[in-house]
């Protein structure tokens, strides 16, 4: 219940966002310094918009004035060629807008009509969005405007009454459309006037306004996207500015309160963090954490120890633990598996792994931790006790089934001794007869394995030579060794001369070794035996090692089964009953095999030691 209770007071004393971020700073410290200085930013902010926008207009407004004077500049110097008339004055309006950032540029009378156009479709059309003109308007004087009417493109004006004179005709002085075509109102105006066909569509209406006698007004419109963008610009650059001055004076004040905190805080941490170390590094299981790409982040001593004799150091993560690791980072959810390594050599590392992901405060899987203990040992022993059990039952049915065999097997021989001595002057009888005794003296011996195996093993020490026992099993199985052509090498470098332990039991261990290595060798290989002291002078090791074929490894763990081999004329007890002896003299056996290179079996027997002889 205390424990209940202590965590829904932790959810309720949670801490607040600005904890967070400045701990040990008060909410409403922060508060009070954002009231004073976000309204200085504010200002500077405004402030220095407005004027970025002022700069823009004066900027636009002289690029405009400059198109219309150069305009003007270039029609005056034209007109004091001859032949100057509408066509050159108009190339030299398309020329002119040509220049970057201008929408059109265009030449109208007060009403709007088009005289001259950058686009010279529209000359004789009205212009809708005129701007507004009165008489007594300034001559010289420019005009600007923002016009956005759709779904003309949204432009900024630049106008003024069309004077392209001479600069001595006085700035009263206007511009007749006579003027345009560069010729002197003289008398003989009319023959010097070009003809309908050179003037076209525009020097008619030209005529027509000259008859009319109005007032020109030349408009330039300039493009507003780029001066928009570079309007955005500056204004980020200004916000940007206040920003900045904003976060230094926040930082600095917020530096002067949290000092003393980030010194406290800092402290606590130092202490929570060597103790975090310490449990990490002295707990009895291996802890790894991973990144997204399943690089190791962090390892304890104790996931070096368990992974170091499969992977070596610098540490490496096994493949096996690589795929649930990728699978709790793309699903999201947590892995409990027993799974087992494998290193190069082939050597077995049973784990018990945990993995689960690693999120942040948004819960986005940042990586994943794995926990893990060594079960290797743990798995050995469920192996040989299921091992046991197999040889338990096994031993129970086959006592059952060897007394049952047994007896009908002497009524056979009986039978088949009688027929031999019957039938023996037929040959063919009396051979068959042999076949049957053979047969049936086989099944004997299978059945007397059988019932040595199934019933307890029956151990009688008593002092013995060392050399004697091992120069005794090597004699058994002379014969075999030179019929195949295999020569024997024994070897003994204990400095114990007696022991008091079973020989009976150690030559019909060694005497299943040396039947099996045999069988597995072809002439010229070798059979070695060595004899060494262990758990000083407590034990004996005997190594009965072959150079014949090997065995393979999916057999390797089924060597010791009763009824397992791979002779075709074998019964599969042999090694069985070696197992079961070695057990009952409380040692152990294990055994080592390369395929096409050979295989090692390694005897460890409980002795008391006698005699030594000195070396």
């Amino acid at each position: 219940m205390s424990a209940i209770q202590e965590s829904t007071a932790d959810k309720n004393s949670a801490p607040s966002p600005i904890k967070k971020i400045f701990p040990g700073l008060s909410p409403l410290v922060i508060l009070g310094i954002l009231l004073v200085l976000v309204p200085i930013f504010v200002m500077v902010t405004l402030d220095s918009i407005r004027e970025q926008n002022h700069r823009i207009r004066e900027r636009l407004i002289e690029r405009g004035t400059f198109l219309i004077r150069s305009f003007e500049a270039g029609t005056r110097t034209g007109m004091r060629t001859k032949r100057w008339g509408v066509p050159r004055t108009q190339q030299l309006l398309v020329e002119t807008a040509l220049q970057p950032g201008v929408e059109y540029m265009m030449i109208t009378d007060l009403n709007g009509k088009i005289f001259a156009h950058s686009d010279p479709a529209k000359i004789g059309k009205y212009y809708k969005n005129m701007p507004p003109w009165e008489k007594d308007n300034d001559p010289v004087e420019i005009f600007s405007r923002k016009v956005e009417a759709d779904p003309e493109p949204k432009v900024f004006e630049v106008y003024k009454l069309f004077s392209p004179a001479h600069p001595r005709h006085g700035p009263g002085h206007r511009m007749r459309p006579d003027n345009l075509y560069g010729i002197d109102p003289t008398p003989d105006k009319k023959a010097m006037e070009p003809s309908p066909e050179e003037m076209g569509c525009q020097g008619r209406l030209f005529q027509k306004m000259d008859r009319a006698r109005q007032d020109l007004i030349i408009i330039a419109g300039l493009d507003l996207k780029r001066m928009e963008l570079f309007k955005k610009r500056q204004i980020r650059r200004g916000v940007g500015r206040a920003a900045g001055l904003l976060f230094l004076g926040i930082a600095g004040m917020i530096t002067l309160f949290a000092f003393q905190a980030y010194r406290a805080a800092r402290s606590s941490f130092t202490r929570i963090k060597a103790f975090s170390d310490k449990v990490v590094d002295t707990m009895p299981a291996g802890l790894i954490t991973l990144d997204t790409d399943l690089n190791i982040t962090t390892r304890n001593a104790m996931a070096i120890q368990i992974l170091a004799p499969v992977k070596g150091v610098p540490l490496e993560l096994p493949k096996e633990m690589r795929e649930p690791a990728r699978r709790v980072m793309t699903e999201s959810l947590t892995l409990t598996r027993e799974t087992t390594c494998r290193s190069g050599k082939g050597d077995a590392l049973v784990l018990d792994l945990s993995v689960s992901p690693i999120r942040e405060e948004e819960q986005e899987v940042t990586g994943c931790l794995l926990l893990f203990r060594d079960l290797t040992e743990l798995a050995g022993l469920k192996q040989e006790l299921e091992r046991h059990r197999r040889l338990a039952a096994v031993g129970k049915l086959a006592a059952g089934v060897a007394h049952e065999i047994r007896n009908p097997l002497s009524s056979i021989k009986g039978f088949a001794t009688y027929f031999k001595e019957r039938y023996q002057d037929n040959p063919e009888d009396g051979q068959t007869a042999d076949i049957m005794i053979h047969e049936v003296e086989r099944l004997n011996r299978a059945v007397t394995q059988l019932l040595e195996f199934a019933g307890p093993v029956r151990v009688t020490a008593r002092e013995v030579s060392l050399k004697e026992i091992v120069h005794h099993s090597m004699k058994l199985v002379e014969g075999d060794l030179a019929g195949k052509g295999i020569r024997a090498e024994t070897r003994i470098t204990t400095p114990m001369e007696t022991v008091t332990t079973d020989p009976d039991r150690i030559n019909q261990i060694l005497l299943n070794l040396y039947l099996n290595a045999i069988q597995a060798m072809d002439h010229g290989d070798t059979l070695n035996i060595t004899v060494s002291e262990a758990r000083q002078g407590r034990a004996l090791t005997i190594e009965v090692r072959d150079t014949g074929r090997g065995i393979d490894k999916k057999d390797l763990e089924h060597i010791f089964d009763p009824y397992f081999t791979t002779r075709s004329s074998g019964t599969g007890l042999g090694l069985a009953m070696v197992h079961s002896t070695v057990e009952a003299l409380g040692g152990e056996i294990s055994v080592t095999s390369q395929k096409g290179e050979g295989t090692s079996f390694v005897l460890t027997i409980p002795v008391t030691p006698g005699d030594r002889h000195e070396q």
